[in-house]
């Protein structure tokens, strides 16, 4: 039923229940899944534009962050024997997640969600539900482990 799907990654446990949810549903069905981080770099330099720090810097550790982050997901998918695929991107996060996902063809999107709600989630901002609102091909989403 799915042969492609996209998890966006970003280190945190909502993000690494995405990734054990979206192999396992990968190696029932014979899919490949992309890893995908992005980076708004926009918001980067807009964060060190009003100070003296060259945005450069910020540019250069938040991409070097992302690699780690991609590096990690593969190594939780190591011994997997599913078809593994890293993205990183640069640009507006959903959108940019969104884009990949109809270049891609992927036809699931495996998302984790911290769970905020109200304030936290309106000052925050929330990944999984910008996807869940825009995205026109079925998204699941997980939660990590209650420990």
């Amino acid at each position: 039923m799915f042969h492609n799907i996209l998890v966006p990654v970003d280190g945190s446990p909502p993000s690494d229940a995405a990734i054990s949810l979206a192999l396992k549903v990968a190696s029932d069905e014979r899919a490949t899944v992309t890893f995908a981080h992005v980076l708004e770099v926009a918001k980067l330099v807009a964060m060190a534009s009003p100070s003296s720090i060259d945005p450069s810097f910020a540019i250069a550790a938040a991409q070097s962050a992302a690699k780690e982050i991609l590096d990690r997901a593969k190594a939780m998918a190591a011994g997997s024997k599913v078809t593994i695929v890293a993205e990183l991107l640069e640009g507006d996060t959903v959108p940019g997640l969104l884009a990949l996902a109809k270049e891609r063809k992927v036809d699931l999107i495996v998302v984790g969600s911290h769970g905020r709600g109200g304030i936290s989630r309106a000052l925050l901002g929330s990944v999984a539900e910008g996807i869940l609102r825009r995205s026109p091909i079925p998204v699941l989403v997980t939660h990590a482990p209650r420990g």
